[in-house]
């Protein structure tokens, strides 16, 4: 496959879940969806519907805070609604890695270029971010094989690829479940993933499982890197 990565960061993101009403609370990180719809705006495609697969790699402390706001009403904009409760991530900082046989060519020439056709944001339209490409990878992006051995990586990890997780002492795990998996175009959404990660970035072991029956994850070599994509 080819593949790249880019660097997407900025002072408050909200990727909202989508059971919360009165207290918007938010996910802990970018979620699989939002970030193909990030790429859609940078490639100018409104209802990006793709199977080019992604990752994730967390660059900075996830940290959480709760913020009163008004919003505009909806007639005109000209009066507001009561303070609603909103969860911000705080500084958040991603590192994304974008791999497939769809999109990556045009991808990487819009980012070489520092272009994107339609703004791009962290979950809501506060939260302006601008894609910065990291790498490309020209030798392509390589899966890994069938393994008993115990993998690391500095990625988020899909809780379909662990057989058995490796604590270490010092990092701090956390599970993030009932993100929306896939996007098939007009606003409908398939399956949910749930995912294993370290609250600063740091680096997660684990024994690989390959039976992944109902989410298409994968493990991949960017370079010396394993990430995990889905």
């Amino acid at each position: 496959m080819k593949g790249l990565s880019f660097d997407v960061k900025g002072t408050v993101a909200h990727f909202r879940k989508p059971d919360t009403t009165a207290t918007q609370m938010t996910y802990p990180f970018i979620t699989p969806t939002a970030i193909r719809g990030l790429v859609g705006a940078v490639l100018g495609i409104e209802d990006f519907v793709t199977e080019d697969k992604v990752g994730l790699k967390i660059l900075n402390t996830i940290q959480t805070v709760a913020q009163q706001m008004s919003m505009l009403g909806k007639d005109g904009g000209t009066t507001f609604n009561r303070p609603t409760t909103i969860e911000l991530i705080i500084n958040p900082h991603y590192r994304i890695y974008y791999a497939g046989h769809e999109y990556v060519t045009m991808l990487a020439e819009q980012l070489e270029k520092e272009h994107a056709v339609y703004p791009t944001f962290l979950g809501c339209a506060y939260a302006l971010t601008k894609p910065v490409l990291n790498k490309i990878y020209v030798e392509g992006v390589d899966l890994l094989e069938n393994t008993d051995s115990t993998i690391e990586t500095t990625s988020v990890v899909p809780t379909v690829l662990i057989k058995e997780l490796q604590y270490q002492s010092g990092e701090c795990y956390c599970r993030a479940g009932g993100f929306m998996y896939k996007y098939k175009g007009n606003r409908v959404f398939e399956k949910s993933i749930n995912f294993i990660y370290e609250q600063e970035g740091k680096s997660i072991s684990f024994i690989p499982t390959f039976d992944s029956s109902l989410i298409d994850a994968q493990i991949a070599y960017f370079r010396n890197e394993l990430i995990c994509l889905f």
